[in-house]
Formats: structure tokens, C-alpha cells, sequence
């Protein structure tokens, strides 16, 4: 029988009854709890190690029995960390065997090896005086505890086997063990079955049946894609009459040749290589390296082998011939917070960027918390602090600089090409080095032309530039003309003109806050290229603008031309200081003198499609500012002079202002600043090495014509990239500092200023050491994680995606295989998996298929009153997995059921519904990430996947359904269940639109009351509704219709929600009624768990 919960709760105004949760029928017994914690299962463990479950005739194991006791009573002061041993005159270890049998002040070790009764460690254990038992009781000792005598009992029946010590077993060589011998073999579908059904043998259990067809499909299909199958799909599957076993194996290949599994368990990656789209601390700007992103889906779409997967991540940049793929692979440890704070102590953030990456590399690959060994030896497990800094050498010859400047760019990068641009640029890079080398050659060859030509007194054109593109041109230099330009169109001046004498003619003189107005000349928008520029003559000692369209009382938008105590910047601004470009030149203009200025931008909104021009040579120019993605129209004038009403160029002079509606070229620069003047500057070059640099570059450009020639190849080239540049993206990069070896310090206490002894790079002496062929670098380390002899990267791996499919791994702390970890629940199984996929050439469709074929994982999720009291958690894996869907994938789930989802594969990260003011909330008032301006269109539907990832603030609806904030690795979320999460669920925009949607489609696929709940339910749970369910919604269904139908603008309200066009051949009340159903059945407990 099934059980409905209501809820009453009020939606637009109207009450209506809502199934908060539902059991299923038989199904619905199943478990719902959340993923254990590590130390429920960590008492779990321990509480099987008394010794009324452990038969006497088998020996205890260190590993499972011993360690996890001594850990937790007596590592704190006799274990790794060598600042907190006892007592302090002669320390001793009990986590190790030497340490342990090292005679003491009396001539005997604390163990005696079968002699529990003579051995120190168990009188003091045992002792009733509380003065000397140990641990120390907790009255005496503020790291004090009582052991359970359960536990004492097997420290003696240990010390009396003899006390065998073992390593610790995550370091030990994984083995594929023999298949134990099980009563179920007609069960087992593969040898995962084996290691499972011998412990469900052990306990006294029995495994379930398999599960019900569509069910299992369902489950299947959310954990290889994490997306629900089509109604289409489960009628295909469930009515398939060929053997079942057939049918399963190749829905299970198609699943993983997907894209939709790509994007899955790329987002499963994402998490541990804590990728996000901005910088994540102080300002918290943009960032570009979506690219990277992109590279983890068509790696896992390529079905890329782990190990080669590994390496190109943490070395890619580092590869002999590295291709641009595995430059953009390096990405991995350019994900990590930066920050590009003025206070910022540039050393204290190199360690901390150092850690972070050692603590993600140790925790995704090795499974150890190696931070803990940050500030000292490490207190559990055999890792000194020396080792953990030997670790970070790795990571500390990076070119990255500490501040990030809060620059999206933030080098090192590289430019990404479009896919349909990347085989022609390699080409197109090798003719433009021709072309240049023959140029260049030719102007070498024939400098002595140039000299005679520079020398020589023939009379010769002065220049002008000739193109259709010019829309205005304004000389002021003929005080008779006045304020006509070109076209004979007379502009005003808010005071009267001050005329002065100029370089050429007369000149104005701007003073008093005057300006000339231009009108609405140069309304340009920030996807529109454009170009404008002027002769100035000024001094360094102020700010002001000589030219700007800027409305300086509506956030600056705008552009301008803007004087900076000597520099030149250029803006271009949707809002200030959030939205806007900023470039400024690295050298100051000439002081009081006249020079040239050309602005040229190509409507990119990227800085570097400004360029600033000074007597025709391009400037070098810093970024100031580079996230433009709103408008820069504005209603203020184009104005000479000043900004809009403020900040004027302060007895500035100005000559020949000119604006074109295209981006001009550098000869075109050149050109217009040499024009009316190249005689002059002919006559008077001989002393003047800018000049004769000028004349040179227009002599070769022009004047000689097979050079000009030559030259406009190289123009026709250099613009052919710049296209492609342009279509291209800036992804972050690792690179490695050239002829440079890493080193860094240890630094006492975690203090990054008490720098200690310097090391070189090296991996922990617990583990396998690097090989000779090895260098020491992270090309060095990523061979040495792919080693087949590392015991760790292929457990810890196959144990994340064991735990991917079940919701706890087979060692349930996915980050910590150290002495305080949670014990393998099935040590066998985990390293049989582990060598099998090493085997497998690292093959995650095998590891993948091996898991999910199984009839482990095919079991039904029913929990017998027998298993809840013998197997609460699933340990044993006496059920099938069920356990509540990610963030992600519920949100996918709305959006594909309703047939919303859009199905782009990579590409910008996008913007859907979000509550306002989340962002504005928590950002400085400079950032760039300040203001939260929603996509539109398909952009709204994508997979989540591709959702803007802002660190201190990510996306409201998500966080609260339990994704991380990417602020650091995650290789284990939380899962939650709570109130808030319903209330998105009912409310948010997202869910609510989908609700209609699917809505939508049920009224006008089916007929009936019965047939449309069903429509919904198909593909939301993969099964129509019970008798009784149907009978709970068709009573929420009856009044909210007849709720609705008394407030029609209610219902019109709801079925307003999202941008997605209302079908307005349905009546309103009876849409948002079912409207109503559809969300209802979204948020049932059965829908929102696998």
C-alpha cells in the first residue's frame, strides 16, 4: 500500500494540497536515508572487530583489527607527528613495528610478543589507577579517552598472536584475489557478485531480487548520463523480448558512447578539480577557462584512459610537442582560487597556492590529506612535513603570477581557436612566418633604397588617407572655417572657441570647461568596431578627457579617449567599476608637444581589441579592466573636450579629430598620422631617430612598391588571424618557469614568511619512490601517479566512482585512505576492481560497465526489517543503491522531462533564472561579477553543467541542493534533505516553467484525467500511478481548478513563470491546475531519489 504526505501550502495566493513524500508501493520501503558520514561508518567497523565476532581459530589483521583502535587511543602521543610524542625524554611510536619493539628504560619493549600479561601497553590499558592508565583518562588529559573493553580484549588476544605489525593496507600492492567461494553462484552476473555474496554469506543474508525493468533503467540511466530516460525509451527497453541480458549490455554501451554521459561524469570532475568561472576571493572578477571544461566532457567522450587523463592534467603544458589540447588540459591546477587583492602578500599566496594544489593532487589521486602535514608531521599517517613541502616543490616553478590583477586572462594562457578553425591555423601561423621572413629579408636588403630615398630631395605627395569609412572629420585648424566639418556641417561649442597656433595651421585651446558638441556622431555599440582619433598637444600634470561619448551621471557608460598624468587609456563602459574595458599605454605621450592619437577597436568587448596608436606606432598598453558584457550606448553627446558635463581636458590643444565606423589597420594608422606632414618630417629627420623609424615604416609600407606588396601579404595574413583570434577564446594555462628548477622551502609552523630548509621536489617515502627516468617536475609526478606500482591512484579512483554509482564508497572516505580513514568495507572486492581497471589499459568504460552489469548494483533498493537491523547503512550491499539525486541532476531532470533542455555541447557558461540581488549581495563594488544579468533563449535550458559558477556566490538554487562552492576539491558532497530544498523545487522559476511545460504536453497528449497523471508520471518515475495516488491528485487537481477558476489572474500569474511561449490554446485555470500536479509529482521523495 501506498502512503501519501500532504502538505498544505499557498501558491500564488491559492492553498493546495501538495505531496511532499511518497512511498511506493513495494519499492517504497526502500532506503531513503542519506549517504553515512565516515564516522558512523567508522563505528560500524570498529564495532565488528569484538571479539565475539571474530573466530578464534583466525588470526586478527593489523590492518582491520588493530589499527583503527591504536589510531584513535594512541596515535595523538605515540604515533607519526614527532611534536606531540611521549613522554619527551624518550618518545615512542606505536605506529610503527621498530618504534613498538624498541626497548625502553627497564630493558624490555611495551610489547612482548605473545605475553600480553608482561607487556606495559596492556597494564597501563588495564589498569584501574587512573593516575597511570593510558590513553590518559580524560580527567587528567584533554586528548584523555575510555577504550571500550571490547577493544582492550583485542589489544591482548593481538599482543598474544604474537603482535604482527603490517603496513598500512592502502599502501600495500593491490592483488587480484582469488573469487571466494559463494552458495549464490547463480546470482552472480560477474566476480564483483563473488566478493559481495561471500559477505552477505557471512552476516546471514540474502541479496535481493533484481529490479523491477523501467526502475532499474532509470536508475541506469541517471548514473551513466545523469538524465531520466524518455517514456519512448522505457516502453522500447521494458517490451525488448530478446534475452535480458543482451538487452542490458548494449543499453548500458549506448549510455556510455553518449554525449549526455560525457557531460555527466565530466561534472563529477569538475567538482574535484574545483573549477568555477571566476577567481573566487576579493573581487572575485570573471575568469576565462571554460575551455578546460570543455576539454574534461571530450575527454570523457573520447573515453580518454585514465593514466593519459591524468597526465595531461597535471602536465599537459609539459608534454614533448605539446599539443593544444594538452595545453588546455593543464588547466586542472589553474582552477584554484586566486585573488588579486592590493594588500595581498604575493609570497604568503604562492603557499598557499602551492598547498591547495598539493591537498587536490593528494586528495584526487592518493587519497591522503597531506595539508595536515602543512604546520607539522603528520599526526596519523607516515607524512612529515619535510615530505608535504618536498610535494609542493612540484607546483612552485609556475610563470603564474600571485595576484591575478583580476584579470580574466590571467597568464599564463593561450587562445583557444572555434573546432572549425584549428586545422587552418596551424597552416596559416607557418604562412605568416613566410611571408614576414620575406618581408622582413626585403627591408633588410634594401635599407640602403631607403636611405637614398630619405636623403634625397625629390619632391614627393604628402600622404592622406582615402576610405569610405571615415564618418566624420573635423581639421580645427582655420579659426576662418571654425566648426565645419568635412561635409560643411557647422558644430556648436558650449563657450566661445579659444584659438591658438598649432602644428599646422590654427589649432583650440580648450579651457574653462568648454567643449564642442558633436551630437550623436560615433553612437556606437560594443559589438560594432570603430575607430577615432586627433593631434594633441598637453601636459602630464592632470586627468581629463580630450574625447568622449560618456554619460558620467549614468555609471560612465560610454567610451572615451582619456588623459591619465601623462598615459593614454582608453574606455569603453556599460557600468563603472563592474562592467567595462579599460586599457592604458605603459609609456607616457610626449609633454607639450603635439602628437597623434588613434583609437581603433574591433568590437569584440574584449581588451584586446583596443588598440592605442601614437604617431602611427602602436603602444604597449596594460589591461586595466576587461569583462564588457552589456551595452555602451548612451544618450550623452560625442563631446571635444571634456566628459558629459565634468572632467575636461585642461588647456589641452587639438587639431584634425576624425571617427570611422570600422577598426583601421596599422598602415592606416600610420597614414593619418603622417598626412599633410610628410615633407616636413623628411626635411628634418636626419637627427631624430622616432622620426626616421616613421618615415622607415611608411617607405616599406608605401613608397617602394615591391615592398608594399610583400608588406600587404603579411597585412592580408596578420588579418586573417585576427579573425580567427577573434572568433577564439583565452583559456589558463600551466607553465613552467624556463631554465629553472623547482625547488621550495619548508616553512616552519605553515608560516609562509619562517622559510626552513630548501627542498626538491619528491613523493612520500611510504609510497613507491619516482624512478630514475622520472624527472623531478610534474611531468615527473604525473608519470609517477600513473604508475602501475603506486598502490593508491587506481584504489582511490575506482573507490569514486564505486561511490558515483552506490553514494558511498567501497572506503567511504573518498579523500582519506590514511590511518584515520573509513576501512574498506569489501578490501578484496576494492582491490580486485583497482587491478582490473589498471589491466583495462585504465578504461573507464569497463571499469564503468563492470559495475553497473553486476548484480550487485542490479538489485532492488526493498529494505527488509532483517536488513535494516543487520545492514542499516548498506555496507554490505544487501540492496540496491537509492539515494537522492545531485543538484544537477534534479534541475536536468525538469528540463529534460518537460522537453525543455537544450542540448548544446560546450561553450560559454550561461546565466538562467536566478533571485535577484544574490550577487550584488556579496560582491565588492568593483567586481565584475557584481550584477547578475540573465541569459535568455535557449541559453536558459542548458544542462547545468554549463551554469555560471560564481565561488562566492554560486547559483542559488544549486548550492541549496547540496553542490559544492568549488572553493576547494570535492571528491564527496554533502546530501541533504530539507524544507528549503522542497520550496525551490515548487518555486524557483526553473521548476516551476518545466511544471507548466510538461503540463503542456500531458493536456495535449492525453485525453483523460488518468492518462495525463500517468504522462507525467512515466516520465518523471519511470511507472504510472497507483490507484490510490491517482485518487490523492485528482482531489489536489479538483480544487485547484476550482481554486483558479475563481482567480483567473492567479492562474494566469503561474502559468506565467519563464520565457518559454504559454500555449494559449489551453484554458488558464485548467493549465495551472495541472501545472500544479506536474511540480507536485516532481517533488515526491521517489522523483527526486535514483
Amino acid at each position: 500500500m501506498s502512503k501519501l504526505h500532504t502538505t498544505l501550502l499557498c501558491v500564488t495566493g491559492i492553498p493546495v494540497v501538495f505531496l511532499s513524500a511518497c512511498k511506493q508501493q513495494e519499492q517504497a520501503s526502500a532506503d531513503t536515508s542519506a549517504v553515512p558520514n565516515a564516522e558512523e561508518a567508522e563505528t560500524l567497523l570498529v564495532s565488528t572487530t569484538k571479539t565475539s565476532s571474530i573466530p578464534d581459530d583466525q588470526p586478527l589483521s593489523f590492518n582491520e583489527h588493530i589499527q583503527p583502535i591504536l589510531s584513535a587511543s594512541c596515535y595523538h602521543c605515540h604515533g607519526p607527528d614527532s611534536g606531540t610524542r611521549r613522554p619527551d625524554s624518550n618518545p615512542l611510536r606505536l605506529d610503527t613495528e621498530e618504534g613498538a619493539f624498541a626497548k625502553r628504560e627497564n630493558g624490555k619493549p611495551v610489547i612482548i610478543k605473545g605475553d600480553p600479561d608482561n607487556s606495559l601497553l596492556v597494564q597501563l590499558m588495564e589498569t584501574k589507577n587512573h593516575d597511570e592508565i593510558m590513553p590518559p583518562h580524560p580527567s587528567k588529559d584533554p586528548h584523555g579517552k575510555i577504550m571500550p573493553p571490547e577493544e582492550i580484549a583485542l589489544i591482548r588476544r593481538w599482543v598474544k598472536e604474537g603482535a604482527p605489525y603490517e603496513d598500512h593496507w592502502a599502501y600495500i600492492p593491490p592483488k587480484k584475489h582469488e573469487l571466494p567461494e559463494i552458495a549464490h553462484k547463480g546470482w552472480a552476473k560477474n566476480p564483483i557478485d563473488y566478493f559481495v555474496a561471500n559477505k552477505l554469506e557471512n552476516a546471514g543474508l540474502e541479496p535481493n531480487s533484481q529490479e523491477d525493468k523501467a526502475r532499474l533503467l532509470r536508475r541506469l540511466t541517471f548514473d551513466l548520463t545523469g538524465l531520466p530516460p524518455s517514456a519512448e525509451e522505457i516502453e522500447k527497453f521494458t517490451s525488448d523480448s530478446r534475452d535480458f541480458e543482451t538487452v542490458y549490455s548494449e543499453k548500458v554501451d549506448q549510455l556510455l558512447e553518449s554525449d549526455e554521459y560525457a557531460e555527466h561524469f565530466a561534472r563529477h570532475w569538475l567538482d574535484v578539480a574545483r573549477y568555477a568561472d571566476t577567481h573566487g576571493i576579493h573581487i572575485d572578477n570573471y575568469r576565462s577557462i571554460w575551455p578546460y571544461r570543455d576539454w574534461v566532457i571530450n575527454a570523457f567522450r573520447k573515453n580518454m584512459p585514465f593514466d593519459q587523463f591524468t597526465r595531461e592534467q597535471i602536465a599537459g603544458d609539459m608534454m614533448p610537442n605539446a599539443t593544444l589540447e594538452q595545453q588546455i588540459a593543464s588547466g586542472f591546477h589553474r582552477c584554484l582560487p586566486t585573488t588579486g587583492e592590493g594588500g595581498a602578500i604575493a609570497e604568503e599566496y604562492n603557499a598557499i597556492y602551492a598547498q591547495d594544489r598539493v591537498d587536490t593532487t593528494a586528495a584526487t589521486w592518493l587519497g591522503l590529506t597531506m595539508g595536515c602535514a602543512a604546520c607539522h608531521d603528520h599526526k596519523f599517517d607516515a607524512i612529515s612535513t619535510k615530505e608535504n613541502y618536498e610535494f609542493t616543490a612540484f607546483f612552485r616553478n609556475t610563470t603564474m603570477s600571485a595576484l591575478d590583477r583580476n584579470n580574466a586572462n590571467h597568464p599564463p594562457n593561450i587562445l583557444v581557436p572555434t573546432q572549425a578553425d584549428r586545422e587552418r591555423l596551424p597552416k596559416l601561423k607557418q604562412e605568416l612566418a613566410s611571408a614576414k621572413a620575406k618581408y622582413n629579408t626585403y627591408r633588410k636588403d634594401n635599407e640602403p633604397k631607403f636611405i637614398s630615398w630619405l636623403n634625397s630631395q625629390k619632391s614627393i605627395e604628402n600622404p592622406e588617407l582615402v576610405t569610405p569609412n571615415r564618418v566624420l572629420r573635423l581639421t580645427l585648424s582655420d579659426k576662418a572655417k571654425g566648426l565645419t566639418d568635412m561635409n560643411g556641417k557647422e558644430y556648436p561649442s558650449e563657450q566661445p572657441i579659444e584659438w591658438v597656433s598649432g602644428l599646422y595651421g590654427d589649432a583650440v585651446l580648450f579651457s574653462n570647461q568648454n567643449a564642442i558638441n558633436l551630437g550623436n556622431a560615433g553612437d556606437f555599440e560594443r559589438d560594432q568596431a570603430f575607430s577615432f582619433g586627433a593631434w594633441l598637444k598637453t601636459n602630464h600634470g592632470y586627468s581629463g578627457s580630450p574625447i568622449a561619448k560618456m554619460h558620467t551621471t549614468e555609471s560612465h557608460q560610454g567610451y572615451d579617449l582619456w588623459v591619465e598624468k601623462g598615459h593614454l587609456a582608453v574606455h569603453l563602459i556599460h557600468s563603472w567599476p563592474q562592467n567595462y574595458i579599460k586599457v592604458t599605454t605603459a609609456e607616457k605621450f610626449p609633454a607639450d608637444q603635439w602628437f597623434h592619437v588613434l583609437v581603433t577597436y574591433d568590437g569584440s568587448s574584449k581588451a584586446d581589441g583596443v588598440k592605442i596608436y601614437v604617431n602611427g606606432t602602436e603602444a604597449k598598453v596594460k589591461v586595466n579592466g576587461n569583462k564588457l558584457t552589456d551595452s555602451i550606448k548612451t544618450s550623452a553627446p560625442l563631446l571635444l573636450g571634456k566628459r558629459y558635463n565634468t572632467q575636461e581636458y585642461q588647456n589641452g590643444q587639438l587639431q584634425n579629430f576624425q571617427l570611422f565606423n570600422k577598426e583601421l589597420n596599422h598602415d592606416e594608422a600610420l597614414a593619418l598620422s603622417l598626412e599633410g606632414r610628410l615633407k616636413a618630417l623628411k626635411k628634418n629627420a636626419k637627427d631624430n631617430k622616432k622620426t626616421v623609424d616613421q618615415l622607415r615604416e611608411y617607405y616599406f609600407s608605401k613608397a617602394d612598391s615591391t615592398a608594399a606588396k610583400l608588406h600587404q601579404e603579411v597585412d592580408k595574413l596578420n588579418a586573417e588571424k585576427a579573425a580567427i583570434d577573434k572568433r577564439g577564446t583565452i583559456t589558463l594555462v600551466m607553465q613552467e618557469k624556463a631554465n629553472a628548477e623547482p625547488f621550495a622551502h619548508i616553512l616552519v609552523r605553515g608560516q609562509y614568511a619562517n622559510k626552513g630548509e630548501k627542498v626538491t621536489p619528491n613523493t612520500p617515502d611510504s609510497l613507491p619512490a619516482m624512478t630514475d627516468d622520472m624527472p623531478r617536475n610534474r611531468l615527473g609526478l604525473a608519470q609517477w601517479l600513473t604508475d602501475p606500482k603506486n598502490p593508491l591512484p587506481a584504489r582511490v579512483t575506482v573507490n569514486r566512482y564505486w561511490y558515483y554509482l552506490f553514494g558511498s564508497g567501497i572506503v567511504e572516505t573518498n579523500n582519506d585512505f590514511g590511518v584515520m580513514g573509513a576501512r574498506p568495507t569489501h578490501p578484496k572486492l576494492l582491490d580486485w576492481l583497482a587491478v582490473d581497471f589498471v589491466e583495462n589499459d585504465w578504461d573507464f568504460h569497463h571499469l564503468l560497465k563492470t559495475i553497473v552489469t553486476s548484480a550487485t548494483y542490479r538489485q532492488s533498493a526493498v529494505i527488509s526489517d532483517e536488513k535494516l537491523e543487520k545492514d542499516p547503512l548498506n555496507k554490505l550491499l544487501s540492496r540496491g543503491p537509492r539515494y537522492r539525486l545531485d543538484a544537477e541532476q534534479i534541475r536536468d531532470l525538469a528540463l529534460s522531462s518537460s522537453g525543455l533542455l537544450h542540448e548544446q555541447i560546450g561553450g560559454p557558461p550561461v546565466k538562467p533564472y536566478q533571485p535577484a540581488n544574490i550577487w550584488e549581495s556579496v560582491a565588492m563594488k568593483q567586481s565584475n561579477t557584481r550584477h547578475y544579468k540573465q541569459d535568455s533563449g535557449d541559453k536558459l535550458y542548458r544542462r547545468s553543467i554549463y551554469t555560471f559558477w560564481k565561488r562566492t556566490a554560486p547559483f542559488a538554487s544549486l548550492e541549496i541542493l547540496n553542490a559544492p562552492s568549488r572553493e576547494v576539491s570535492c571528491v564527496r558532497r554533502e546530501l541533504t534533505n530539507t524544507p528549503l530544498q522542497a520550496f525551490v523545487i515548487m518555486n524557483d522559476p526553473q521548476f516551476v516553467e518545466a511544471s507548466r511545460v510538461l503540463a503542456t504536453h500531458a493536456l495535449k497528449s492525453a485525453k483523460t484525467t488518468q492518462d495525463r497523471i500517468d504522462f507525467i508520471a512515466e516520465r518523471l518515475l519511470a511507472r504510472p500511478m497507483t490507484t490510490e495516488e491517482r485518487s490523492d491528485i485528482e482531489k489536489t487537481l479538483q480544487y485547484a481548478t476550482e481554486q483558479f477558476t475563481k482567480s483567473p489572474d492567479k492562474a494566469k500569474a503561474l502559468i506565467s513563470v519563464g520565457e518559454s511561449k504559454v500555449a494559449e490554446d489551453l484554458p488558464a485555470p485548467e493549465l495551472a491546475a495541472w501545472t500544479l500536479i506536474s511540480n507536485q509529482i516532481l517533488n515526491m521523495d521517489e522523483t527526486l531519489n535514483k
